[in-house]
């Protein structure tokens, strides 16, 4: 079968607990052999006259060669329908050695189902109209979520109210195109003013709501993935010492010596509900050594995607800093600098650095004796960047950008058409580009090279 197929007659199997030792382990099954291959491996604890379905029954799995039991085990059959994935559904719950999961797994497989693929229960839950694509993107939120702020936003995403708000866009389109379509059906009956200024009325109230949701996304994308620093500066600034006090632990290297740094060094930290990646870089520095020209290029690679880069500065060393404020300038709306070593600094010295970056947010700090790096680090995650929980419809995926966007172009363009008096054939094609984006994100109308690229980021089992 081709990779990332889906055969829906297929029953498929999969362990859905993390790898290693833990208290129980867990197999699910989803398939039309679901039951058959329950009754099969399965042996109860006490005779059962009828099984039902999403009860809890104890027992055994057995290997069928020997009749031996692989596992002591509770396990669940669901009938189809009221499951996750909307077919028959069994789960089986090992004790959690690897060694007993997977023998159990592998029992499953050989009764007659099928290793999952990636993300393919979520998948079949989709196809099988349990959840939208918006939903099913969700659930990968929810299983990676770190903050108590994306977890919040992922279980209103799956609980619907992104769902919701593109349901209610779509109804006010069809109903414009509905009435669009009457004037195109019968020309002779001329519209009238009124007629075409409810339909603008309707299409600009759309437009409004769609450009609301798309402020949304830098803000839910930070809630979701988190705000990325970049920590730069000349070797030996203290960029590597700063790094280490800010994540709480000695994570990069530190000597006295130039260019310690070669590669780069990523750590998150949760500061107050908002998830904060810093990235300590190599010292930005002229060389012909080919291991440090090769670390200063990933520097620059780091920057270039990064939300906020941190000139870290040696005031007590430096005395001019015509190279970071090169940097400075090339990256100014998102620069804050960091004095370092204020503790062995002079005034003159940190005063002179200070009036250097005039222009930027300043934050004097002593990686050594931790001065100003608390604040240093509320800087970073400062208001702007304090996530929001409020029960609104929010978009953190680029896909979703991309589709909104598109959509507001095709309405604005349809509310133009219609002030400047264009053949309702025109509006109504714009409209139709308008709700096929909306299709597009709920995945009614979706190329299976994105459902491809969203399900293989799911884990085997979910």
């Amino acid at each position: 079968m081709k990779k990332n197929t889906i055969v829906t007659t297929d029953t498929i199997a999969a362990i859905s607990t993390a790898q290693g030792e833990g208290a129980i382990g867990i197999v699910r099954l989803s398939g039309n052999k679901a039951y058959q291959i329950f009754r099969e491996i399965f042996s109860p604890s006490k005779p059962i006259k009828k099984y039902q379905s999403h009860r809890l029954y104890q027992g055994s799995v057995m290997n069928g060669a020997n009749t031996s039991s692989l596992d002591q085990v509770m396990i669940a059959f669901m009938k189809a329908g009221k499951t996750y994935t909307g077919e028959e559904m069994v789960e089986i719950y090992t004790h959690g050695g690897s060694n007993v999961i997977n023998s159990v797994l592998q029992r499953v497989l050989k009764a007659g189902a099928r290793l999952a693929d990636r993300g393919e229960f979520t998948r079949r839950a989709f196809l099988n109209g349990k959840m939208d694509l918006l939903q099913a993107e969700a659930v990968l939120d929810l299983i990676r979520a770190d903050t108590d702020a994306a977890r919040v936003q992922a279980i209103k995403q799956i609980s619907g109210v992104l769902s919701e708000f593109i349901s209610s866009i779509k109804k006010k389109l069809v109903q414009v195109k509905t009435n669009i379509e009457v004037l195109i059906d019968f020309p002779e009956e001329e519209a009238s003013p009124k007629q075409l200024f409810d339909l603008k009325f309707i299409l600009q109230a759309a437009h409004d709501e769609v450009m609301h949701v798309l402020k949304s996304y830098d803000q839910a994308k930070i809630i979701r993935e988190g705000v990325h620093v970049v920590l730069i500066g000349r070797p030996n600034a203290g960029k590597s010492s700063l790094f280490n006090a800010i994540v709480g632990e000695n994570r990069a290297i530190v000597t006295p010596h130039p260019g310690t740094t070669r590669d780069y060094i990523e750590e998150a930290i949760n500061y107050k509900g908002v998830k904060l990646v810093f990235t300590d870089t190599a010292g930005i520095r002229s060389s012909e050594e080919p291991i440090e020209k090769l670390g200063m290029e990933m520097t620059r690679s780091r920057v270039e995607k990064s939300d906020i880069v941190i000139i870290v500065t040696d005031p007590s060393a430096a005395s001019r800093y015509d190279e970071e404020l090169s940097i400075a300038k090339e990256h100014k709306d998102n620069v804050i600098i960091a004095i370092n070593k204020v503790d062995i600094a002079s005034k003159d010295q940190i005063e002179q650095a200070k009036n250097a970056f005039e222009d930027y947010s300043v934050f004097p700090v002593s990686a050594k004796t931790r001065e100003g790096v608390e604040s240093l680090v509320q800087g970073i995650s400062g208001p702007s960047l304090a996530p929001s929980i409020e029960n609104a419809p929010v978009i953190n995926r680029y896909r979703h950008k991309q589709a909104l966007e598109h959509i507001e172009l095709s309405l604005n363009a349809a509310i133009n058409l219609i002030d400047q008096q264009a053949f309702p054939e025109i509006v109504a094609e714009e409209v139709d580009s308008a709700l096929a984006g909306l299709k597009e994100l709920t995945g009614e109308v979706t190329s299976q090279d994105i459902l491809d690229k969203i399900f293989a980021e799911f884990c085997i089992g979910k």
